[in-house]
C-alpha cells in the first residue's frame, strides 16, 4: 500500500523542515511549498490525503488555500490543518474556513505533540475535530496587537468586497492572487477557479497580447506606475486601470481595477443621437415655418379657383382638388413639425428607424398622469 501524501505550506523554512520530519516518521510522503503560490502549483497536479497549512503568507494567505481545497471537488477527502502563531487570535477566522483542526505554534516538542494528536484525532472517524478546535493553546494568551493586525485586515477584504469595480491582484508573472467577488463575476468563476492561473492567459487570443504588453510594461519600473487601457469586446467596453505594487522598493505585483463601461457609453451615445436629433428637428421645425407662408398662398388661389368650377370642365376641376388636397396634407405636417416635443421612432426598413411625427408630436403625448401616478 502506498504511503498517504502529505503536504506543508509554509514561508518559514524551519517549520517546514520540522514538520516534514514529524510527518516522515509518522509514515506519510511529504511534499513542501514555501507559499501560497507554490502550493497551489503543487495541489494542482497532485492528490494529497493532508495539508499542513499555515494562516499568514505573503500574497496567498492560508484562508485562501484552504477555500481552494474546500471548494474543489477533486479534494473532497482532503484533511487541511491550520498550522499557526496567530491561531488564538483568529479564531474566528479559522471557524469559517471549516479546517479540520488548527494547531497552535509552539516549542518542538509541544508542536510535536499536537501534531500527532491531530492525526490521531482525523485519522479516527468517529473523533473527527470540528473547525473550533485548536490544540496547544495551553498556557497561550490572545496578543491584542495581533488581533488588532488581524481585524485591520478583515476590514480590508470587506472593502474589497464591497466594491462594485472588479479588484484582481497579480504577482509579478501576472498570475491571479486575489480576485474580489465582482471579480468573479466579471470572469465567470469562482475564486478557486482563478487564484493560481494566468490572468493574461484567460483572454482569447486576439486581446491577450494587448494586456500583457500593458502589465509588462509596469514590470520594467521600481516606480509606482499606473496604466489605463480600454478593451471592447463584441457589444462590450470594458476599462483596465492596472498598478504596479513597490514594497521596500521592490516590485512585487500589479492590481488590476476593470469596469464595465458598456451602459455609460450607451447612455453617452444616446445623449449625443438626441442632440444631433434636436438640431434636426429644429431645422425641421425653422422649415416648417417658412413652408407656410407660400402653403397658404397657394392654398387660398386653390380656393378661389374651386369657386369658379363652373367655368371650367370636370377633368381640371378634379386636378384642382388634388392640389388643394395636398396643400392642406403639406399644412397639417408643417403644423406638426412645429409641436415635436419628443423622439418617438418607427421602423423604415433595412435596419433604418425615422422618427414618427405622429407619436412625437404633444398631440400624440397627452396621457395626463396615466401610467405614472395612480
Amino acid at each position: 500500500m502506498d504511503a498517504p501524501k502529505a503536504l506543508i505550506v509554509d514561508n518559514e523554512k524551519v517549520i517546514v523542515e520540522l514538520l516534514a520530519g514529524i510527518l516522515e516518521k509518522e509514515g506519510y510522503q511529504v511534499d513542501k511549498a514555501y507559499g501560497g503560490l507554490e502550493a497551489l502549483k503543487k495541489l494542482k497536479k497532485k492528490q494529497f490525503q493532508i495539508v499542513f497549512l499555515d494562516l499568514v503568507m505573503p500574497r496567498i494567505g492560508g484562508d485562501r488555500i484552504c477555500r481552494f481545497i474546500k471548494q474543489t471537488p477533486k479534494f473532497a477527502d482532503t484533511k487541511v490543518v491550520i498550522v499557526s502563531a496567530v491561531a488564538l487570535e483568529a479564531q474566528q477566522k479559522i471557524a469559517s474556513m471549516k479546517a479540520d483542526a488548527c494547531i497552535a505554534k509552539a516549542a518542538f516538542p509541544k508542536l510535536k505533540e499536537n501534531v500527532i494528536k491531530a492525526l490521531s484525532l482525523i485519522n479516527d472517524r468517529d473523533q473527527t475535530p470540528g473547525s473550533e478546535m485548536i490544540l496547544g493553546q495551553e498556557g497561550v494568551y490572545p496578543r491584542t496587537v495581533v488581533q488588532e493586525l488581524l481585524f485591520a485586515q478583515r476590514h480590508f477584504e470587506a472593502i474589497l468586497n464591497s466594491m462594485s469595480e472588479a479588484v484582481i491582484e497579480l504577482d509579478t508573472k501576472h498570475v491571479i492572487t486575489y480576485a474580489n467577488p465582482p471579480a468573479q463575476e466579471l470572469l465567470g468563476k469562482k475564486e478557486w477557479q482563478v487564484i493560481g492561473r494566468n490572468f493574461t492567459e484567460g483572454f482569447s487570443p486576439d486581446k491577450a497580447p494587448e494586456i500583457k504588453a500593458a502589465l509588462d510594461e509596469l514590470l520594467n519600473t521600481t516606480k509606482s506606475t499606473t496604466k489605463e487601457l480600454l478593451l471592447r469586446y463584441v457589444d462590450s467596453v470594458y476599462s483596465f486601470s492596472c498598478t504596479n505594487v513597490i514594497r521596500d522598493e521592490k516590485l512585487i505585483g500589479t492590481t488590476v481595477v476593470v469596469n464595465d463601461l458598456t451602459e455609460k457609453i450607451m447612455l453617452e451615445e444616446e445623449r449625443i443621437m438626441r442632440e444631433r436629433l434636436t438640431g434636426v428637428v429644429e431645422m425641421a421645425g425653422a422649415a416648417a415655418h417658412e413652408l407656410n407662408q407660400p402653403l397658404a398662398v397657394i392654398s387660398g388661389h386653390t380656393q378661389l379657383l374651386l369657386k369658379d368650377s363652373k367655368k371650367y370642365d370636370e377633368k381640371f376641376n378634379r386636378r384642382i382638388r388634388v392640389i388643394f388636397d395636398q396643400v392642406e396634407r403639406l399644412g397639417r405636417l408643417t403644423e406638426q413639425f412645429t409641436s415635436i416635443v419628443s423622439y418617438k421612432t418607427k421602423d423604415f426598413g433595412k435596419n433604418i428607424k425615422i422618427i414618427d411625427i405622429d407619436k412625437s408630436t404633444r398631440s400624440g403625448n397627452r396621457k395626463g398622469l396615466k401610467g405614472i401616478w395612480e
